[in-house]
């Protein structure tokens, strides 16, 4: 495939979504409406050897929609705190690519103690940032970033195992509404108290929510919204979800990211699922892994009064 001014291979990955090969750090505005274009047909691209730059990523990002995890973008590239600052495009941003905040996946803590990012320990299990109300981010794009080297990151894609499911499991699935607990207890077991009492809301915040279970993606292609983790349950099919994680999960349906610094892998939140691979603390406390969360808004015309109630950038977006 050939994007703008640069020679671009789009490249199957295994079992799910595609590698795209350019240099993020050199894209033409035609180049950056080519990959949103890949990306809205196959819903989870990745990017490999790439420069380990900030802005870069954030440029990428911030051409498919407006960030939604900006509050919790507290940090530098280095770990360094922010504190929280006021929205930045990052196409107007002058200052050094370190300084650009971020929001930080990681154990490390800083010489005073502080944690330097979220998930800092604990599992990391099958789970998206759609917790809710359609009006939550619907993408999720991660960067390897320091001690990344080697470790893994799965991503499922229910398109995939949509398309290959038996005729009379598409007919059982259809109109079938998932009713859903906002639960990462269950997904995050293990995450630092203050971090797991922020996200519940305090006990303050009415977490339950229903979702279809059959969704359409921007080009026709039909996936399932199935965050099961989220005391998913099917009140009128109560032997589908274990039939649906049995066929799901199959290793057919999943990617396996290898990370190096400077990767990016982004994927949907409504038509994938994603988990960490490596659970030991010794791993978690290094490795870092920068996160942004994004809306669609710059890639698909009217898009929060086509697909979401109302634009809301300020929720906790885990």
């Amino acid at each position: 495939m050939y994007c703008g001014a640069f020679d671009v291979k789009v490249v199957p990955l295994v079992n799910a979504g595609v590698m795209i090969d350019c240099d993020i750090s050199k894209l033409t505005e035609q180049d950056y409406q080519d990959i949103n274009e890949i990306y809205l047909d196959k819903l989870l691209i990745a990017f490999v050897n790439q420069p380990f730059e900030t802005v870069p990523f954030a440029k990428l990002c911030h051409k498919m929609g407006g960030f939604a995890n900006w509050k919790q973008m507290l940090w530098k590239q280095d770990g360094s705190s922010l504190g929280e600052n006021q929205y930045i495009d990052p196409f107007e941003f002058d200052g050094e690519d370190n300084d650009f905040p971020l929001q930080r996946v990681t154990g490390e803590k800083s010489k005073k103690g502080m944690a330097t990012g979220i998930f800092g320990n604990g599992e990391l299990d099958w789970h998206s940032n759609m917790n809710g109300d359609m009006d939550r981010a619907r993408g999720v794009a991660l960067q390897g970033a320091w001690h990344s080297e080697g470790t893994h990151t799965a991503f499922m894609d229910t398109v995939k195992a949509y398309a290959d499911m038996p005729d009379e499991l598409k007919e059982r699935c259809e109109g079938v509404i998932g009713h859903y607990e906002y639960a990462p207890e269950n997904w995050a077991k293990g995450v630092p108290t203050p971090q797991l009492q922020m996200m519940k809301g305090f006990g303050l915040v009415d977490h339950k929510y229903t979702m279809p279970l059959i969704h359409e993606g921007f080009n026709g292609q039909k996936g399932m919204y199935f965050h099961y983790h989220n005391n998913c349950q099917f009140k009128e099919d109560k032997e589908l979800k274990k039939i649906l994680m049995e066929h799901c999960f199959q290793q057919k349906y999943i990617y396996e990211h290898e990370w190096h610094p400077g990767d990016i892998v982004i994927s949907d939140q409504v038509l994938t699922l994603h988990k960490r691979v490596e659970w030991d603390p010794e791993i978690i406390a290094k490795r870092v892994l920068h996160r942004i969360t994004f809306h669609y808004d710059n890639m698909i015309e009217d898009y929060f009064n086509k697909y979401t109630k109302v634009k809301e950038t300020d929720k906790l977006e885990y």
